[in-house]
């Protein structure tokens, strides 16, 4: 039994068990699955705005809202066109249905051989490109703000991660050494924050620099 198509060698003993030897008194569509002579081919049509080839594989393309009709609204071609987008033409592109091609040209004839239009339309959609180079440039945008999200580090005009004293202004960060803490410890004058309030509401200023926390354990 030869078949033109890579079936299943279990799929195919199974079949003859279960049907017997003999493809003649196979279902017909079952003998057509196997008949060599009948190419596997879909008649589906394509769907709405199928690219069958692309020609100019210089550009990236893109399906960009272009709403005509009594209510147009063409907001959104308008602004890929600033940002460097540009609509794709009949020498860009194959499509597989010719009704997304509006207004063929009678002058100029595109690669196809058919006359030239800049306008593929599907529905409210309209085909727009733009250069490969720049799509990459805009991805990779993307993908380094999606990194910088997922691994939050700040970095400074230098390139090197930014400190403490970078990230708030007026905050002063550094390492201190044992005779550092303890002059530091020396000098310290612990809050009385009683007295301190008092001080603040007449005006003045805390005496104190620095705050003791105590930690205990209540009875049950």
């Amino acid at each position: 039994m030869s078949t033109a198509y890579n079936l299943p060698r279990k799929l195919l003993e199974q079949v003859r068990n279960d049907f017997g030897k003999n493809p003649a008194l196979w279902p017909e569509e079952l003998r057509d699955l196997i008949n060599p002579t009948i190419e596997a081919r879909s008649i589906a049509p394509p769907e709405s705005g199928k690219v069958e080839k692309f020609i100019n594989t210089d550009y990236h393309y893109y399906w960009a809202k272009d709403i005509c009709g009594q209510t147009p609204n063409h907001e959104r071609v308008a602004a890929l066109r600033w940002a460097g987008w540009d609509y794709a033409s009949t020498d860009d592109v194959q499509m597989c249905s010719e009704d997304t091609v509006i207004g063929r040209s009678k002058d100029k004839k595109s690669k196809d051989g058919k006359g030239w239009s800049d306008e593929i339309r599907s529905g409210d959609r309209r085909l727009m490109k733009i250069p490969m180079r720049r799509w990459k440039e805009s991805r990779k945008a993307q993908n380094i703000a999606a990194l910088q999200l997922a691994y939050p580090q700040p970095y400074g005009e230098n390139g090197n991660p930014m400190t403490a004293e970078n990230l708030i202004p007026g905050l002063h960060s550094g390492e201190l050494d044992a005779n550092a803490i303890e002059h530091a410890r020396s000098s310290s004058i612990v809050s009385n924050p009683g007295e301190d309030l008092a001080e603040v509401l007449k005006g003045g200023e805390p005496k104190g620099n620095a705050a003791i926390s105590k930690i205990g354990s209540r009875g049950a």
